[in-house]
């Protein structure tokens, strides 16, 4: 797939200089500026769904980013049966420290936050903290925030008040769906996911919360898709968007409410690790506190 256009024989990659992050930004920020420790020159790309703004000195990782971004767009387009109806900006930073300067996203910005998706111009904002991996899967994860607010709020804070769209998405089922997207089934979720139904703390579907809400999210996503079919994330996305309504979606899609879909998910995870206690060790026996 081209990820650039081609103009005159030539990469259609337009560097444009907008001066520094307080002046570019400011007009977002809510209250009072962050401080700016440095003034940042930034330059933007463009590909056939996106605009990616970078500062000097990191163009090579804006390249990276925007072709990581067309091809998690291919493959969320297809799961969901959508297509953007406006084109998605992306903002990157070389570092978090950079990226915790931000103006374009109210309120600070802790080391645990690997991205942000905002809706008041649906951007994605994030640093890159030297992992590629991690980054790539990083920006899949915010594309599919910035999908599913085109999908049901229009792809602007303007539009949901203009609109008075009161429909609000669960975490579960946000976070749960961008890092199932992003990640399918990876060994950290197998590993918490485990833990959690070995020791008998995992809560219903409707309680997913905190981390919960992201490791359990995706499991739920993981589940749904190897029972009923992975064409189920569309029908499930585009039924909530017609009924506004979560748990009708769910049923009208795959005949259960969240009590019945959280009572078989638990025992699909339940078969999949009990057998693990008969060949562990119980830590009481191995050892003392």
């Amino acid at each position: 797939m081209k990820m650039m256009k081609l103009v005159n024989g030539l990469f259609w990659i337009i560097l444009l200089q907008i001066g520094s992050a307080t002046d570019g930004f400011s007009q977002f920020q809510f209250g009072q500026n962050k401080v700016q420790y440095k003034d940042f020159s930034w330059n933007y790309i463009q590909s056939d769904h996106f605009d990616l703004y970078f500062a000097d000195g990191h163009y090579q990782l804006a390249e990276f980013a925007i072709n990581e971004a067309e091809s998690a767009y291919v493959k969320i387009q297809r799961d969901f049966n959508y297509s953007l109806n406006a084109r998605v900006s992306f903002i990157i930073y070389g570092s978090h420290n950079e990226f915790q300067q931000t103006n374009s996203i109210q309120g600070f910005l802790d080391e645990g936050i690997g991205g942000v998706t905002e809706l008041f111009k649906n951007r994605v904002v994030l640093p890159f903290q030297g992992d590629y991996q991690m980054f790539a899967h990083v920006i899949h994860h915010e594309l599919v925030h910035a999908v599913i607010n085109d999908m049901f709020y229009g792809g602007s804070l303007q539009n949901v008040i203009s609109s008075n769209i009161q429909f609000s998405i669960p975490l579960w089922f946000n976070e749960g769906l961008a890092e199932f997207s992003a990640l399918e089934w990876d060994s950290n979720t197998d590993q918490f996911m485990r833990d959690a139904v070995i020791n008998n703390y995992l809560a219903p579907i409707p309680q997913l919360s905190g981390y919960f809400a992201y490791r359990g999210g995706q499991s739920v996503w993981y589940y749904i898709t190897q029972k009923y079919g992975r064409e189920k994330i569309a029908e499930i996305l585009h039924k909530m968007k017609s009924m506004r309504d979560v748990e009708r979606a769910f049923q009208g899609a795959i005949g259960l409410n969240f009590e019945e879909l959280s009572e078989r998910w638990h025992h699909d995870l339940k078969v999949r690790y009990w057998p693990e206690i008969a060949s562990r060790g119980d830590i009481s026996v191995i050892g003392k506190r």
